[in-house]
């Protein structure tokens, strides 16, 4: 029995820092986009690389097993060398890998993420295998008997088992945490209805809900309100909202939270959001209530940021919570409100 199996995708990830980066923002009265610029036609010189194993199901199983859980990892690789790495470096990290798909037929994902002078990235990925998740592949006996089933964003025919996946896990009282991403956010809020009322708790950025939800954004709280009740009414019982160096929004139905970046120096940002995710999840499972866990999340997402590379500042669950006693109540954000309009 596993207390939480992780589900999405899995490649090699090729980090790329190159300082010698631009960027370029546009910004009108609703929001502000941003572009990575290099030299076009130009040799670039590059400042580090380094080649890891990365993907929601891995960078979540990560930090599930640092934190004392016992995890498996859902997802498809190649008969490769690539997908032989991904499994040696879970099993090191004491995730177990007995639930991984090899096919002969694709090849393992791979994704090259080039972070700027900013610590942004820009991430270029192909899923690869993990695209091709089918119904009969799901191991359904394991999920029945786990406490937690983690799905991170699902692509290509593998974004179709969504729905199944969620409901059976919920039918056997399997708590359901969903990271999605943009296949999903192309089936807006209606065709992912019946996925949201198998959620204990759903995770995305400020960004995604706006795509997700549909409302537009206004100057105030009034719009990130709106939209973590949307979820929230939709079926989801924990709505977590990560709104980038600012920190992250939470809603449970009774109160809303707003819970700080810690102070961290950020070298690349990336596997920041599977970090905060998934040791949120490790809070709610312990017990905690939603603001003490996103606590306990934005303190391994402070720790993940602080290094090259998706994994290598993961916390203990020790450590994460001494960080997170460290910190909090030390900020005005650190807040918590009740939603008056459940009164009418």
């Amino acid at each position: 029995m596993f207390d939480v199996i992780t589900v999405g995708s899995a490649t090699e990830d090729v980090f790329v820092n190159i300082d010698e980066t631009q960027l370029i923002s546009f910004e009108d009265a609703d929001h502000r986009t941003d572009y990575l610029a290099l030299t076009y036609g130009a040799k670039i010189s590059v400042d580090s690389t380094i080649l890891d194993t990365g993907g929601g199901a891995v960078n979540t199983a990560a930090t599930f097993a640092k934190m004392g859980l016992k995890t498996a990892a859902f997802s498809k690789i190649g008969r490769d060398l690539t997908g032989k790495r991904i499994l040696e470096d879970l099993e090191r990290r004491g995730v177990d890998t007995s639930l991984f798909v090899q096919c002969p037929e694709y090849p393992t994902g791979i994704s090259v993420i080039l972070t700027g002078f900013t610590g942004d990235r820009t991430i270029l990925v192909s899923h690869g295998a993990a695209n091709y998740l089918h119904d009969e592949e799901i191991p359904r006996e394991q999920i029945a008997e786990a406490k937690w089933l983690y799905i991170g964003s699902l692509h290509g025919e593998s974004a179709l088992i969504l729905g199944k996946i969620a409901k059976f896990a919920a039918e056997q009282g399997v708590r359901v945490a969903l990271n999605p991403g943009s296949s999903q956010f192309q089936q807006g809020m209606e065709g992912l209805s019946e996925v949201f009322r198998n959620t204990t708790a759903i995770f995305l950025n400020r960004a995604e809900a706006y795509q997700l939800t549909g409302v537009k954004p206004t100057r105030g709280p009034t719009d990130e309100r709106q939209m973590l009740r949307m979820l929230h009414q939709a079926g989801c019982q924990n709505v977590v909202m990560t709104v980038g160096e600012e920190g992250s929004w939470g809603y449970d139905g009774r109160s809303f939270y707003t819970i700080p970046a810690y102070p961290s120096e950020v070298v690349s940002t990336v596997g920041a959001g599977d970090a905060f995710a998934a040791a949120c999840v490790v809070g709610l499972h312990r017990g905690l209530q939603l603001n003490e866990a996103m606590r306990i999340g934005a303190a391994n997402a402070a720790s993940v940021v602080s290094q090259f590379g998706a994994k290598e500042g993961i916390l203990s669950w020790q450590e994460a919570h001494d960080f997170a006693e460290a910190h909090s109540g030390r900020s005005p954000q650190d807040q918590q409100w009740q939603d008056d309009s459940r009164r009418n």
